[in-house]
């Protein structure tokens, strides 16, 4: 069966944590992407904060297309196995010259709450994602399974710039410590954050929403939905405010089992 990742990348993915880059849409697919977020950051006010853009592929079809892109999934698959479920999407947007957005480091762990080999997250660039305008920064390798809890503390010289191109992805584990910059430059930056499960996963509380992205799905976990159809915008954005509300407290409640 063909592949998109070489057996070097996958074994780089497993020792670092983390892998870049890797081409998964053109860029006319990447602009067309782009414009849809930049959209709906509009409808949203402007400058909406990452919690308040998350799970649009619940609610807008190219939010689940993109989601769901066979090439994004190509990749995924490589690492997670044929089953995959998409439990949750978030936009990472840093506005030009905006010195207030920025994500201190972190591991994602805690705030998901599921086991390291059932997960992974896609971060697509649909611009540019470079040092001058925020790009996000992790510490690859072995020593990022000796810790994931809330609180980490990281060696900032062993970091790495993941810069990426328009269409290009990252791939990361929930045990990498990243975080980013502010946009020091006049360049937006625009990301599409995709956690992908696979059915093996089990989340810590409830059984949250999730779209079958590729092969079958046989537990209970997840409460598995249809893909969104198209609908009356202002709709579809009260039904997103409210899925990013709840899916934003299992967050949080997910922080608490972390540091109880």
């Amino acid at each position: 069966m063909k592949r998109l990742l070489s057996k070097a990348q996958k074994l780089r993915y497993e020792q670092d944590g983390i892998l870049f880059p890797v081409r998964v849409l053109s860029l006319d697919e990447a602009h067309g992407y782009r414009a849809a977020c930049d959209a709906l950051e509009v409808q949203l006010g402007g400058k909406p904060r990452t919690i308040e853009v998350r799970q649009m592929h619940l609610h807008f079809p190219w939010a689940c297309a993109l989601a769901t892109h066979a090439r994004v999934l190509d990749a995924v698959e490589d690492l997670l196995g044929p089953n995959l479920l998409v439990w949750a999407t978030e936009l990472f947007a840093k506005h030009a010259h905006d010195p207030a957005r920025a994500i201190g480091w972190h591991c994602d762990r805690p705030y998901m709450g599921f086991d390291p080999r059932t997960a992974v997250t896609a971060w697509i660039a649909l611009s540019d994602s470079t040092v001058a305008n925020g790009c996000m920064r992790a510490v690859p390798g072995p020593l990022r399974l000796q810790g994931a809890g809330r609180r980490i503390e990281v060696d900032e010289a062993a970091a790495i710039d993941v810069v990426l191109k328009a269409g290009e992805m990252s791939l990361h584990d929930v045990l990498i410590p990243h975080g980013s910059g502010p946009n020091h430059s006049g360049e937006k930056r625009v990301g599409f954050a995709i956690r992908y499960v696979t059915p093996a996963a089990r989340p810590p509380n409830g059984r949250p929403p999730a779209i079958l992205a590729r092969g079958d799905y046989s537990h209970d976990y997840f409460q598995l939905v249809d893909p969104p159809t198209e609908k009356d915008a202002e709709h579809a954005l009260a039904e997103m405010k409210s899925s990013a509300a709840r899916h934003f407290e299992v967050m949080l409640q997910n922080l608490k089992r972390a540091d109880a």
